[in-house]
């Protein structure tokens, strides 16, 4: 018995020692026998590592995969594959990667039952993907009101994991952006918007993301300030009819909106009016002024975003000008032109002229004066562009209708025409021969024909009659208007405005009166007394002056030493009124309401008005304390 046992024992005792425990469902199993072998863990993109093993062992359940991100606990059973598995792919999250690049652990082990194999790890440090290709701003640009818009354009990114643009504003491109959209659509490669104010700087960014959060701004682009138009430049204020005209230059802007005309009040510049004017082209405007008014103007040019510039302040004034020669003598005096306005006292001098008898001339717009050793000078009104005319020396002239021309007689007693809108030269329309003197020449509009006398000398004795005569503008076709008698002298011929009558005087014989055409002599123009008078010869400021209806003439006379100015009426009772005493260098003073003289006083060397109708006695009234002075004509 006892044989038995030992016997058995011996067997038991051989049998443990070459017997292998790789059951793994047997607790008792070597688990080193089906622990998986050789796991590696290799990165296969930006977000997969690929972990791989070695089966070994006798058939079990399958394994477990566990998994550590960096110092944190294990994660457990991440994973529980089939025992015929050697492969498994964890995919990660890419935005935890790149925001917490930290070594990646896997341990995995096989499991039988409650029994599990030993446990293998396996670690990596997943590559952090590198952050989205750049997109630069290509232009920045906008439209002009009323539909203003501003477009970004950008190129189009090319990354693989895009998420999204986000589109960044600032108003420089050092300064603070601003997200102002985030874009979806890779397609997507622009942005319009019609909130902006192109006054100031604009500047976009593009920024790319991707999938990981990781973003990357390129270079920005903006637009440049839109610049406030520079001011324009008030050239001008001219009055004429009840209105300033308002001349300026062109603003060159290309966001141009509108000129305005601001009347303003001094010194505050409050704006008492204004006027639009929406034409870029325009350089003018009118604004409605009431007579004897100063007003005071500037430019205002707007551009589309209502930025503005002003001109410097001009005045414009709607009283009469004048135009005045201090002295009256042989060698002439400086001209002075200006206003009767008292608050804007232009003032323009044109010195060493030698200016004799200016006068106004083409409603007012311009000034014409004879001067001493030449045939005279033209200016503008505000004393512009003055032009001085060569020529011989006038001993009278007269002016067309609207006093575009005039003809006067040279001191080589020859009769000369000359344009005075044009650039030249007085044209000679005689050619005096024999002796033969012209004078007095003036215009016959209705018949495009010139008004003169001639003196004709006899051989005998080398003494002729003056008789009138017409001819043409070339000198041409002449027609012998009067018969003197004898040796009798018709000098000073003055036809009507309206062509009917010509006023004219026979030398030691007085005043006359003839019908235009038909009458060859006339009747003789008396006093109330039937006294006779004789209009004294006035050289370069012609005597006897029609008034504008044909009515009416005034002249004057040289009596005992002294001048007397006499007002003629046709058909009158008497014919002709003596007016004042002391008068001579008289005209009409055009523009008033009633039948108004200007006239020089030789006692106080200064110029006065008065009305026809007032009586010999009554005293004129000063119109400018100087020895020669003309009013403008209301405009």
């Amino acid at each position: 018995m006892k044989r038995i046992f030992i016997l058995i024992a011996l067997v038991i005792a051989c049998e443990d020692t070459v017997r292998v425990w790789d059951n793994p469902y047997d607790p008792r199993s070597d688990r080193s026998l089906w622990t998986p072998d050789t796991l590696r863990a290799t990165q296969l993109s930006s977000d997969n590592i690929e972990l791989t093993w070695f089966r070994k062992g006798r058939d079990f359940d399958g394994f477990i995969m566990d998994k550590k991100i960096g110092e944190e606990s294990w994660q457990d059973s991440i994973a529980i594959l089939w025992d015929s598995t050697y492969s498994w792919i964890d995919t990660l999250d890419l935005k935890e990667v790149v925001n917490n690049p930290v070594t990646y652990s896997y341990r995995i082990y096989a499991y039988a039952d409650s029994n599990i194999s030993n446990k293998v790890s396996v670690s990596i440090e997943p590559s952090v993907p590198g952050p989205p290709g750049s997109v630069n701003v290509l232009s920045v640009s906008y439209t002009l009101p009323p539909n203003q818009i501003l477009s970004v354009t950008w190129d189009q990114s090319l990354e693989g994991d895009f998420a999204k643009y986000n589109l960044y504003h600032g108003i420089t491109e050092s300064g603070e952006k601003t997200l102002i959209r985030a874009i979806a659509d890779i397609n997507t490669t622009t942005f319009d918007t019609n909130t902006f104010s192109p006054v100031q700087e604009n500047w976009y960014w593009i920024e790319v993301e991707d999938t990981t959060g990781q973003k990357t701004m390129g270079a920005g682009e903006g637009h440049p300030v839109d610049l406030a138009p520079n001011s324009v430049r008030l050239d001008s204020i001219t009055y004429a009819e009840g209105e300033f005209l308002v001349k300026w230059t062109q603003s060159p802007i290309s966001d141009f909106e509108k000129y305005v005309i601001e009347q303003i009040s001094l010194p505050d510049s409050t704006i008492v009016d204004s006027t639009l004017i929406t034409t870029q082209s325009d350089t003018s405007g009118t604004v409605n002024v009431a007579q004897d008014k100063e007003i005071y103007f500037r430019l205002r040019v707007t551009d589309k975003w209502n930025q503005s510039a002003w001109s410097s302040v001009r005045g414009g004034s709607s009283y009469q000008r004048v135009v005045k020669v201090d002295y009256i003598r042989e060698i002439g005096d400086d001209i002075t032109i200006l206003n009767m306005g008292s608050g804007l006292p232009f003032t323009h001098l044109l010195s060493n002229v030698n200016a004799q008898f200016a006068l106004w001339i083409q409603n007012g717009q311009k000034i014409f004066s004879l001067v001493d050793g030449g045939m005279g000078l033209i200016v503008n009104q505000n004393g512009s562009n003055m032009r001085t005319i060569s020529g011989e020396e006038p001993q009278d002239i007269a002016f067309n209708s609207d006093q575009s021309m005039a003809v006067f007689t040279g001191a080589d007693h020859n009769i000369y025409l000359i344009n005075l809108n044009e650039d030249q030269s007085p044209v000679k329309l005689t050619a005096e021969s024999n002796n033969e003197w012209y004078g007095d020449p003036e215009f016959i509009e209705g018949e495009d024909r010139i008004l003169y006398w001639q003196q004709i000398h006899q051989a005998n004795n080398n003494v002729g009659v003056k008789d009138i005569f017409t001819m043409d503008f070339d000198g041409k076709n002449v027609i012998q208007v009067s018969q003197a008698q004898n040796i009798d002298k018709y000098i000073m011929p003055r036809m009507s405005p309206d062509e009917t009558k010509i006023l004219y005087v026979i030398e030691g014989n007085g005043l006359y009166q003839m019908n235009y055409p038909g009458e060859i002599s006339g009747n003789p123009v008396t006093k109330s007394n039937g006294e006779k008078i004789f209009p004294v010869v006035s050289q370069y400021f012609r005597n006897i002056r029609w008034s504008s209806d044909s009515q009416k003439a005034i002249l004057w006379s040289y009596e005992n030493g002294s001048y007397f100015l006499y007002v003629y009426t046709i058909g009158g009772t008497p014919e002709l009124i003596f007016l004042q005493a002391g008068a001579r260098y008289a005209d009409w003073l055009y523009g008033t309401s009633t039948d108004t003289v200007v006239f020089r006083s030789e006692s106080s060397n200064a110029m006065y008005k008065k009305d026809i109708s007032a009586t010999s006695g009554a005293e004129p009234i000063l119109l400018y304390n100087a020895p020669w002075a003309q009013i403008q004509p209301r405009q």
